[in-house]
Parts: C-alpha cells; sequence; structure tokens
C-alpha cells in the first residue's frame, strides 16, 4: 500500500496575501468617492422635500386668504428632525394681512424656536413670531435668489443651503417658487 505523505504545507505565501491586499486597495480607492457622491445625492432629497413641504403649505395658505405669507408659522410649516440644509424665503415685501382676511399673529411651529441658533438672525422678525428661515447645520444665511427672491401676495421663492459633499468645496442651492418650479442653482456635489 501505497500512502501519499504531505510534505508540502497549505496556506497562503506572503506574496499572495500582498497581491489580494493590493487589488482590495485599488478597489476601495475606485468605491469611496462612488459612494461618497451617492451619499450627497441622498441627501438633496431633504432639501427638495423641505422646499415640496414650503410649496404645499403655501398653497394651501392661499387657498384660504388668496395670498402667501412669508412666516413659516403663519403657512404651517413646521419641519421634522435635524436639519442639514438651512431653508426658507430669501426676503419678505408683503405678506397676507388683514385685507386678505388675515389678522392672526403668527407664532413659531412646535419644533421651531425663535432665538437661538435653530432660527437665524435673518429668520427671527419679532420674538415669539414664526420664522422665515430655518438655520440647519451649518447656521447660514439662505441665499438670495436673483430676479425672483421675493415673497409677495402673488408669488414666492423658497430657498435651501448645505454644504453636503467636503470634496466639492461648494455649497448645494436649491429653490422652488409658486410655479413648483425647483432649481437646483448651484450643485454641491460635483
Amino acid at each position: 500500500m501505497n500512502h501519499k505523505s504531505r510534505t508540502s504545507q497549505s496556506g497562503f505565501s506572503l506574496v499572495e496575501l500582498m497581491v489580494v491586499v493590493a487589488i482590495i486597495g485599488v478597489l476601495a480607492s475606485i468605491a469611496v468617492p462612488s459612494i461618497n457622491k451617492y451619499l450627497a445625492k441622498a441627501r438633496q432629497s431633504e432639501a427638495k422635500t423641505n422646499l415640496s413641504s414650503i410649496y404645499t403649505s403655501e398653497k394651501a395658505f392661499y387657498a384660504e386668504y388668496t395670498a402667501y405669507h412669508g412666516m413659516f408659522g403663519a403657512i404651517g410649516y413646521s419641519p421634522e428632525g435635524k436639519l442639514r440644509y438651512n431653508v426658507g424665503f430669501t426676503t419678505i415685501t408683503s405678506e397676507a394681512g388683514v385685507a386678505n382676511g388675515y389678522n392672526t399673529t403668527p407664532v413659531a411651529p412646535g419644533n421651531v424656536r425663535t432665538t437661538g441658533a435653530y432660527c437665524g438672525t435673518t429668520g427671527v422678525i419679532a420674538p415669539a413670531v414664526g420664522c422665515t428661515v430655518l438655520n440647519g447645520a451649518t447656521n447660514a444665511v439662505v441665499p438670495a435668489v436673483p430676479a425672483a427672491g421675493t415673497v409677495s401676495i402673488t408669488a414666492f421663492t423658497a430657498a435651501a443651503i448645505a454644504r453636503i459633499s467636503n470634496s466639492s468645496g461648494a455649497d448645494d442651492i436649491w429653490t422652488m417658487d409658486n410655479n413648483k418650479e425647483l432649481r437646483n442653482t448651484q450643485d454641491g456635489i460635483r
């Protein structure tokens, strides 16, 4: 009877292990930037959702008072959770008032403070009054929207801004107006 004897040792050599580590390193260097881009794109959904909610709140307010209002407390907009984007109206020119049947002093929604870091200095019209700007992670002021950056009794434009990608070095800016035109005026992903 012939028995085969094992003279070789099983396992991987150091060279084989180093080749595998090098391959994994190359794959990771390709995948990480793609993953960061997908994460940034997913973060943009917050801006779209908040602007769409503002639009819906404004349209509901308009249906009742035939005018728009630039304060979240008036239109009943109250975002939930921790905001990444700074959202709000860029400039207030005129709003619904007594002539439109609106004679209520708006108050801040339940989770919106009129002082402190959550509402920006430009977002506080007066103490205990609903905000026009909600600051997210960076406490930045909502950017002015060229040409159409006003809230009037017949039109409005809301904006959202955030730094969603460290690699781009630019803010991501979105706007939506009373016609529900959603625009990415500055892409923060690049």
